[in-house]
């Protein structure tokens, strides 16, 4: 036993002192020889613990000499005993230089492992996903062309230096299955299965986006990944129903031993961040994608409405990578949609839950440029409907925002539909008469506290309902929506409460304002002044900064006030040609 120690002992002390030579020996030497094969595992350790991501610019053949040794042992040890090593030295990696070492020793391992390779090399390809997983990457709360900052982060060389080495690792593998020396099913669905956890995290949190790094060493290596993913799957759309069995929560049968269960079935490597992940690379357009990987034989409402599971998934996610993917892939689903798409498809949950996650990053995003994309993609969501499928989701959004401005926004959409069929000169849809305009109308006209609603919070609602009310008196002379029906509702229970509110707020603004001006002579007093308007607390902003703002909500509700006013004429002029 004193022999085993000392042989791993003198090898290490050698590789210290720079003997490398005499390193190289020892597996050969008749003294050492057999010590050496039974204590290959310690060896390795030993090799790996020297090696930094310095040693191959600072001590090159220190780097050289220790991947000779590993490819020696890989010769001489019993292979299941150092698979086993390998992969533990793996999973502990301490920096790049160690694993990337430990990979062609492997490979050279289950080069050797032809019968039993499947297993091995599913065990070899986790311990990889392991050591990527441990790659943290940073949140700078960058957007745009700030993003390219990112490549000089140490962790995103990092990542991209492993990326950029595995596919060299697992090529060979690749080249077997598609040559067919290796027909094994399994061994393919773990490849594939790999491949595609790759595009998750934290690749998932990298801008892939092509005009603002058309060249990146990211986009290359997901280029790489789905090409070797074209290459073993030929239909990539096969992925599809696991979308959908990820989406159900469907569980696996508790009955299935592990070695049973597919590789695609494992939710380590098949998921929703890995499949949205994929259907971004492969449906955003971003990507070169191999003509037979995407079989014309789908429906693309079936597409469609599959992978907007993806983007929702993506649209959960805080970060700008996950959230700029999610933008920019259903701008591409968006465009697959034929108009006008029926209003059949929404008996699908998918549509809704795809504009309440829309709404609330467009309105609680913390980027402005995915907030703007968000907005303006919620309206091509909701223009690709026929007029009844739009008027099913601006009512969604109407009960579900809570935001005045977005609720101002889907009533402006409403606004324009109502105008195509106006100047289309077609027979108005059911959808914006009688009843079901009233009870739009009516939503339209909301005040959810009546009169003491918060006008100024409501402002953007307020102001664009009145001017929604206006159009329709004026382009409907001919009462084709029953808009005329209406104008008791408008004048008894909104117009009413409105103007009651109107006084209410000028008079508390004016007040506050007064407050705000004098409030020197409070200082005196030591009488503290509170401000809030549209629910923020202005209490400790500067006086000019109070004044303006107070002086702006006085001034939206004057505007208000001339807008009623031109309502009101427009109402009794409608009236007088009846």
């Amino acid at each position: 036993m004193e022999d085993c120690v000392d042989v791993v002992e003198i090898l290490s002390n050698l590789l210290v002192s720079g003997k490398y030579k005499e390193v190289l020996a020892i597996p050969y030497n008749e003294k050492y020889k057999q010590n050496f094969k039974d204590n290959c595992c310690d060896i390795i350790s030993v090799i790996i613990g020297k090696l930094d991501n310095d040693t191959a610019v600072t001590k090159p053949s220190l780097q050289t000499t220790s991947e000779e040794l590993l490819s020696i042992i890989v010769e001489i040890a019993n292979p299941e005993e150092i698979l086993l090593e390998f992969i533990e030295q793996i999973e502990v990696s301490k920096n790049e230089a160690q694993f990337l070492t430990l990979l062609s020793p492997i490979q050279q391992l289950l080069k050797r492992l032809t019968s039993k390779r499947g297993r091995s090399l599913e065990w070899c390809l986790n311990a990889i996903s392991t050591y990527i997983e441990t790659i943290p990457i940073s949140n700078y709360n960058l957007e745009g062309k700030e993003q390219l900052l990112l490549d000089n982060d140490s962790n995103v060389r990092r990542l991209m230096k492993v990326y950029s080495n595995l596919s060299p690792f697992y090529a060979p593998f690749v080249d077997e299955l598609n040559l067919n020396i290796v027909k094994k099913e399994t061994t393919k669905e773990i490849i594939v299965a790999f491949l595609i956890s790759l595009l998750g995290k934290p690749l998932i949190y990298i801008d892939l986006d092509p005009e603002t790094g058309c060249k990146s060493e990211a986009r290359a290596c997901c280029q790489q990944i789905l090409n070797d993913i074209c290459s073993l799957e030929k239909n990539i759309l096969k992925f599809l129903v696991y979308v959908e069995y990820h989406n159900e929560n469907r569980k696996i049968n508790s009955g299935e031993s592990a070695a049973e269960i597919s590789p695609y079935d494992q939710n380590e490597k098949i998921n929703m961040t890995t499949l949205a992940g994929l259907f971004y690379s492969v449906l955003s357009g971003h990507f070169e994608i191999k003509h037979y990987a995407v079989p014309q034989v789908y429906s693309s409402e079936y597409i469609v409405q599959t992978v907007f599971r993806c983007v929702i998934h993506l649209l959960n996610f805080t970060e700008y990578g996950p959230l700029l993917k999610a933008v920019q892939l259903l701008k591409s689903l968006l465009s697959r949609l034929s108009y006008p798409v029926s209003d059949a498809l929404l008996s699908s949950p998918v549509h809704f839950d795809l504009s309440k996650n829309l709404v609330t990053v467009a309105i609680y995003g913390n980027y402005e440029t995915i907030r703007k994309e968000c907005v303006s993609l919620i309206g091509c969501h909701i223009n690709k409907f026929d007029f009844k499928g739009r008027c099913l989701i601006i009512k969604y959004i109407m009960d579900t925002a809570n935001h005045s401005g977005m609720i101002a926004y889907v009533i402006s959409l409403y606004k324009n539909s109502i105008n195509e069929v106006f100047q289309s000169n077609s027979n108005f849809p059911e959808c914006f008469l009688g009843p079901k305009f009233e009870s739009m109308l009516k939503k339209i006209c909301y005040l959810p506290h009546g009169a003491e609603s918060d006008l100024m919070e409501l402002a953007d609602q307020i102001i664009t309902s009145l001017n929604f009310l206006r159009y329709m008196i004026l382009r409907d002379v001919d009462n084709i929506t029953g808009i005329r029906e209406c104008f008791t509702f408008i004048e008894n229970n909104y117009l009413k409460d409105l103007r009651t509110g109107l006084n209410l707020s000028k008079a508390h603004y004016e007040v506050k304002l007064k407050d705000v001006e004098e409030k020197k002579d409070t200082e005196k007093n030591h009488i503290p002044i509170s401000v809030n308007v549209g629910g923020n607390d202005l209490t400790n902003m500067p006086i000019e900064v109070k004044k303006e703002v107070l002086i702006s909500a006085l001034n939206a509700f004057h505007l208000m006030e001339g807008l009623i006013a031109r309502l009101v004429e427009c109402m009794n002029s409608n009236k007088q040609c009846v």
